[in-house]
C-alpha cells in the first residue's frame, strides 16, 4: 500500500499502455458488502459505493459504474492477472502473444474479422480497442461509441471470446509472429536496454530483466501454437478474471448482461503456478555499475533496499502512507528549487518509492545531467538526502507541500463529475488483483482533513530518515561514456559521502509581482454566434475574448491564448528557437519572477505556467479552476508580455541539448521525425530539427528583443471553455489581458514566412540513425495543398484512412512484415498550398523493397478502382462517431473557440464535418488517388542503421 508496484511503474516501457495508477485514501468507516465480493478483506476504509463489485460462481469478479462522460458512451477492460513474469524460458514473450492471438480467430469470430466488426460499427483500432500485457497483468480495452444493446452485447461477446475461445489455429500464430517481432524491433531502443541492465544490477535475483513482455526472438519464432494455448489455458481462467463496465447505462442491466455472457465460462486444465518473484540480498555490500550507450542520456540512480511490507489497506496505514509521501514531496521540492538556478547542469532529480513484490520495498534517487555531468548528480542526491536526513525539511517547505495537497484533493472534489469512463475504469483496474480498496474523491478529502494534523516536522522528518535507511546502496550511471567506470563512480560517491553538510539556507520571502495590471479593460464589442453558443468579446485595447460555457467537466475551466508572432517573428525562421522556447520556455520565467519564484507563489492554485511558440502565434493552454482563472489570467499575461529569458533557462537549454541531441539519430522514427520533415520541405530550416552544432548555437539572448518588440502590441485572442460564469470570465480577462497597452487589431499576414513548397528533387533519399541493425523504416512521401478547402481536407482524410487499412492488413495480417503501417496526412493551416501524405512501416532491413513495393501496390489499387463499401464504412464509422463525441468533449471546442474572431471562417467545421463525412463515396476516393497519389510525385525516403549503410557501401 505504501509504495508503486514495481512491475506497474516500468511495465511501460517494454509495452504500449499502461494502466493508470489510483491514489488510493479514503475516510474512516467499515467497508461493506461491494468490496467483500471480490474477496477484498473489509477494513476501516470505505470504499466508493458507486462502484458496483460482484462475482461470479465460477470466480470472476467484476466491477460495474454508471457515468456519461463522455455522454452515451462505455468502456470496457478485461483485466487477466497473468504477465510476463509467469513464462518459463521456453515461453518468453507468449503472454504477450496471446494478446496478439485475441484478435486472431476465436471460436466464434474468424481469423481477421474481429477488428473490421468492430470499425463497421464505429471503433477503430488503436484508438477504441486495443491491449496491453505487462509483468504482471495483461488487460484488454474497448471503448464503445454508443451504449446501445447492440455494442454492449457486442463488446462483451468480444470479451468473453478473448477470455476463453481464443483458437491458436498453427497458421495464425505463424502469420502472427513477424507482426511480434516487428513490434520488438520496433521498441528496441536504448532506454529498455537501460532498465534492463538496471534491473540485471539492482536486483540481480529477481526475475524481471529476464521477463520483459516483449520476449526473444527465439522463443517468438519457433514456439509452437501448442505451446502458446496451453500458457493460456493455465492462466486465463475465470479466478484470475476481472471485468469492469464504466459508462452511460443502467448498471443493473449491465450486471444481467455480464452473468449471462460469462457465466458458463470454465477453466480448462490445471491452473498455473504463482509468478516466481525472487529475492533481494539486504546484506550486499555497496555496488557500482554503469550502462554505456551512445544515445543514453547520463544519469544518476541511487538505490536502498528494506524488507518488504505489503500491510493490509487500513486507515492507519494510509496515514503513513501520507507521511511517507510528505516526505518524498518535500524532498523533490528541494531538489527542484536547485536543480533550477543559473548555471545548474542537472536537468532533473527526484526521490520514488517503489518494490519488488515480495522481495523488497525499495527508496530510489534519480538525477539526469549534461552529457558528462554525472559526478555533480550523485553528488546532489548523496549530499541533498544526506542533509535533509541530518538537519530536516523547514516549515516553509511544508507549508507549500501541503498547500498543494489541500488543493488536490480539493479540486478532486471538485472535478469529480469530470472523470471520465476511462479514467475511472483504470483506477478499477489498477486494483483488480490487489487487496486495496478504490475510495472516492470526497471521502479523500474528508480523510486528508483528518490526517493534515499528522503532518508536522517531526513526523515527516523521521519518516524520511526511515526511507533512507535500510541495505547499503547501490549507484547505477548511464551515459555516452563514464571515464574510470565502476571505480570512479565509488570515488565520487566516497568522497561525496565525506564531505560534511550544513543545513539548507532559507530562501527569500517572495511575492508575486503581476496582481496589478492597471485600470481593468472595457468591453466595447459583445455579441453570440447563436448556433455554437459562443460569446465573442472585444476589449478597448483591442484584445480578443470568447467564452463557450459549457457541463462537460464540471469545475473545470480550459483556455488558451495566442500571441501572434510565433516561429515567423523569430531570428533567421530557424526551427531550433522553437524547439529552444518549447523545452525551457516555463523556466525563462518572467522579468520580476523565477520560475522557482512562481511554484512558491502558486503553492496551492490551479495554474499553468511557461508559453509555447506556434508556427504563427506564442500560445499558453492548459485547464484551471473557475476560481483560479483570474490568477491564470495574471500569470499568463505575465509570461507572454514580460517573458524573463532568464540565465538559469540558457544554462537548462544547454544541458538539454546535450542529452537529446544524440538521441535525434538513436532510431528510424526519431530520423522521421527530425530530418525527414526539412527533406520533405525542400531543405527548409524551418521544418524538422537541426544537428547539436547549429541548437548548441542558440541564445535566449537572441530571442530578446525580437520577442519582445513582438509582445508589446501583437493582437492577442484568448479562448475560454467549460464551467465558468461568462461575466466572470470577462472580468478576469478585463483585470490581465484587458488592462494592457492597445494592441494590433489583426496580425501581419506575413505572407512571406507562409510561403512553403514540397520537395523538388524525387531522387530517392537513404538516410542512417545510429540504433539497431535490424532496425529499417521505409516511407513514401506524396505533396498535399493546405487545409484552406475543408471538404477537400475531409476526402483526403478518408483516403488516408482507407489506406491505412488496406495496408496494415497487407503488411501485418498477410506479408507478416511489421507491427503496423503509418498512414496519414499533414495539411498545412499555417503555410500556404503546402502539405503531404505519409505512408510507411519500420521493418527489418531484409523486407525494405517488399514493403515499399506493398505501399505502391496499395496506391495502385486506389487509382486502378473504386473501394467497396465495406471498406469505407471501416474508415468512415470511427471519423463520424468521434465526431459526434467531440461535440461534448471541451478540448475539441477549445481549439475552435480559441479563434473564434480571428479565424471565424473556420468554425463552419464544427457545422460541416459530420456532412463531409457522410458524402465521401468510393468514387471521389478513386478520384482523390488519382490526383494525388501520383506514382511520379511520390518521394521515397528510407532509414537504415549507420552499420548497415556501411557494410552495403
Amino acid at each position: 500500500m505504501n509504495s508503486t508496484s514495481f512491475s506497474r511503474r516500468i511495465a511501460h516501457v517494454a509495452m504500449a499502455g499502461a494502466s493508470a495508477a489510483v491514489l488510493l485514501i479514503a475516510t474512516p468507516g467499515l467497508a461493506q458488502g461491494p468490496v467483500e465480493g471480490w474477496n477484498v478483506e473489509a477494513t476501516d476504509v470505505v470504499p466508493d459505493a458507486t462502484v458496483i463489485y460482484g462475482q461470479l460462481d465460477n470466480g470472476m469478479k467484476y466491477a460495474i459504474r454508471q457515468n456519461d462522460k463522455p455522454e452515451g458512451t462505455a468502456v470496457i477492460r478485461l483485466h487477466v492477472d497473468f504477465g510476463s513474469l509467469a513464462e518459463a524460458d521456453n515461453e518468453r514473450g507468449l503472454a504477450h502473444f496471446i494478446e496478439h492471438m485475441a484478435f486472431n480467430g476465436t471460436t466464434n469470430i474468424p481469423e481477421g474479422e474481429m477488428v473490421k466488426l468492430l470499425e463497421r460499427k464505429g471503433l477503430a483500432f488503436g484508438a477504441d480497442t486495443n491491449a496491453y500485457t505487462g509483468f504482471d497483468e495483461t488487460v484488454y480495452l474497448l471503448d464503445l461509441p454508443q451504449t446501445n444493446d447492440d455494442l454492449i452485447d457486442t463488446g462483451l461477446m468480444l470479451m468473453r471470446e478473448t477470455a476463453g475461445e481464443i483458437l491458436f489455429d498453427p497458421a495464425a500464430v505463424d502469420r502472427e509472429r513477424g507482426v511480434i517481432v516487428g513490434e520488438r524491433r520496433a521498441r528496441d531502443s536504448f532506454q529498455l536496454r537501460q532498465i534492463m541492465d538496471q534491473l540485471r544490477f539492482t536486483a540481480p535475483n529477481t526475475p524481471y530483466a529476464d521477463r520483459f513482455p516483449i520476449g526473444t526472438d527465439e522463443v517468438l519464432t519457433t514456439a509452437p501454437a501448442e505451446r502458446l494455448k496451453a500458457l493460456y489455458n493455465r492462466y486465463y481462467r475465470p479466478e484470475n478474471t476481472t471485468l469492469i463496465m464504466v459508462g452511460d447505462f443502467d448498471p443493473a442491466a449491465v450486471e444481467t448482461k455480464i452473468r449471462a455472457v460469462f457465466s458458463d465460462w470454465q477453466a480448462q486444465g490445471a491452473a498455473g503456478a504463482p509468478a516466481p518473484l525472487g529475492s533481494v540480498d539486504m546484506n550486499r555490500h555497496a555496488a557500482f555499475d554503469t550502462f554505456i550507450d551512445p544515445a543514453a542520456p547520463s544519469q544518476v540512480l541511487i538505490e536502498i533496499m528494506r524488507p518488504y511490507d505489503d500491510p493490509a489497506d487500513t486507515v492507519a496505514e494510509r496515514r503513513a502512507d501520507a507521511v511517507r509521501s510528505a516526505a518524498t514531496g518535500l524532498f523533490d521540492q528541494r531538489l527542484s528549487r536547485i536543480t533550477s538556478a543559473e548555471g545548474s547542469n542537472i536537468l532533473g532529480a527526484g526521490i520514488t518509492l517503489s518494490e519488488y513484490e515480495d522481495a523488497a520495498n525499495t527508496t530510489t534517487l534519480r538525477a539526469t545531467t549534461r552529457d558528462g555531468a554525472w559526478q555533480e548528480g550523485l553528488q546532489l542526491l548523496e549530499t541533498e538526502a544526506r542533509r535533509a536526513v541530518q538537519f530536516g525539511f523547514t516549515q516553509r517547505e511544508l507549508d507549500r507541500y501541503i498547500a498543494n495537497r489541500e488543493t488536490a484533493y480539493r479540486t478532486a472534489v471538485e472535478q469529480a463529475d469530470a472523470r471520465t469512463n476511462a479514467q475511472i475504469a483504470n483506477a478499477i483496474v489498477a486494483i483488480a488483483a490487489e487487496d486495496d480498496i478504490l475510495t472516492d474523491p470526497a471521502w479523500r478529502y474528508e480523510f486528508f482533513n483528518t490526517y493534515r494534523g499528522d503532518l508536522t516536522l517531526d513526523a515527516v522528518n523521521a519518516s524520511f530518515r526511515e526511507l533512507l535507511e535500510g541495505s547499503a546502496p547501490v549507484v547505477h550511471v548511464a551515459g555516452k561514456q563514464v571515464e574510470g567506470g565502476e571505480e570512479a563512480i565509488e570515488r565520487a560517491y566516497l568522497a561525496s559521502a565525506s564531505e560534511a553538510v550544513m543545513p539548507m539556507d532559507a530562501a527569500d520571502e517572495v511575492m508575486f509581482a503581476y496582481d496589478n495590471f492597471g485600470t481593468p479593460g472595457t468591453v466595447v464589442a459583445d455579441e453570440r454566434i447563436e448556433d455554437l453558443d459562443i460569446r465573442t468579446v472585444r476589449f478597448a485595447n483591442n484584445v480578443r475574448l470568447n467564452i463557450k460555457k459549457t457541463d462537460f467537466e464540471p469545475g473545470r475551466v480550459r483556455f488558451n491564448v495566442a500571441m501572434s508572432g510565433g516561429q515567423f517573428i523569430l531570428p533567421e525562421q530557424n526551427s531550433g528557437y522553437a524547439l529552444m522556447l518549447s523545452t525551457v520556455g516555463a523556466n525563462a520565467a518572467t522579468t520580476r519572477n523565477s520560475e522557482e519564484d512562481l511554484k512558491e507563489v502558486l503553492a496551492g492554485r490551479n495554474v499553468t505556467t511557461g508559453f509555447q511558440p506556434a508556427v504563427d502565434a506564442f500560445v499558453v493552454g492548459g485547464a484551471t479552476t473557475p476560481e483560479d482563472l483570474a490568477l491564470q489570467m495574471k500569470v499568463s499575461a505575465a509570461y507572454l508580455t514580460d517573458a524573463g529569458f532568464r540565465p538559469e533557462a540558457q544554462s537548462r537549454y544547454a544541458s538539454l541539448v546535450d542529452v537529446i541531441s544524440e538521441q535525434l539519430n538513436a532510431t528510424p522514427q526519431n530520423v522521421a521525425a527530425t530530418q525527414v520533415p526539412t527533406i520533405i520541405a525542400n531543405d527548409d530550416a524551418r521544418f524538422g530539427i537541426p544537428g547539436r552544432e547549429a541548437l548548441s548555437a542558440l541564445s535566449l539572448e537572441d530571442l530578446r528583443t525580437p520577442y519582445l518588440a513582438n509582445a508589446a502590441n501583437a493582437p492577442i485572442e484568448i479562448g475560454i471553455v467549460g464551467d465558468i460564469d461568462e461575466d466572470a470570465a470577462i472580468a478576469a480577462v478585463a483585470q490581465s489581458f484587458g488592462a494592457l497597452p492597445e494592441r494590433m487589431v489583426k496580425q501581419p499576414d506575413f505572407t512571406a514566412q507562409r510561403a512553403a513548397r514540397f520537395r523538388e528533387d524525387l531522387t530517392p533519399v537513404v538516410l542512417t540513425h545510429g540504433g539497431q541493425a535490424d532496425q529499417a523504416m521505409v516511407n513514401s512521401y506524396w505533396p498535399l495543398p493546405d487545409d484552406s478547402d475543408y471538404r477537400l481536407e475531409t476526402g483526403i482524410t478518408m483516403l488516408s484512412a482507407v489506406m491505412r487499412l488496406i495496408l496494415t492488413e497487407e503488411l501485418r495480417e498477410n506479408l507478416g512484415a511489421t507491427y503496423g503501417a503509418s498512414v496519414g496526412t499533414s495539411m498545412s493551416e499555417d503555410y500556404t498550398d503546402f502539405g503531404y501524405l505519409a505512408a510507411g512501416a519500420v521493418v527489418d532491413p531484409a523486407q525494405m523493397d517488399v514493403v515499399e513495393a506493398a505501399i505502391l501496390e496499395v496506391t495502385q489499387q486506389l487509382r486502378d478502382a473504386p473501394i467497396d463499401a465495406d471498406l469505407l464504412v471501416r474508415a468512415r464509422n470511427p471519423a463520424l462517431e468521434r465526431q459526434q463525441q467531440s461535440l461534448t468533449d471541451n478540448g475539441y471546442w477549445a481549439g475552435y473557440v480559441a479563434n473564434a474572431q480571428g479565424e471565424a471562417e473556420r468554425l463552419d467545421r464544427i457545422r460541416q464535418r459530420r456532412a463531409n463525412l457522410e458524402a465521401v463515396t468510393p468514387a471521389e476516393i478513386q478520384t482523390l488517388a488519382q490526383r494525388y497519389l501520383d506514382p511520379a510525385k511520390r518521394l521515397s525516403v528510407r532509414i537504415v542503421a549507420e552499420e548497415v549503410a556501411a557494410a552495403a557501401n
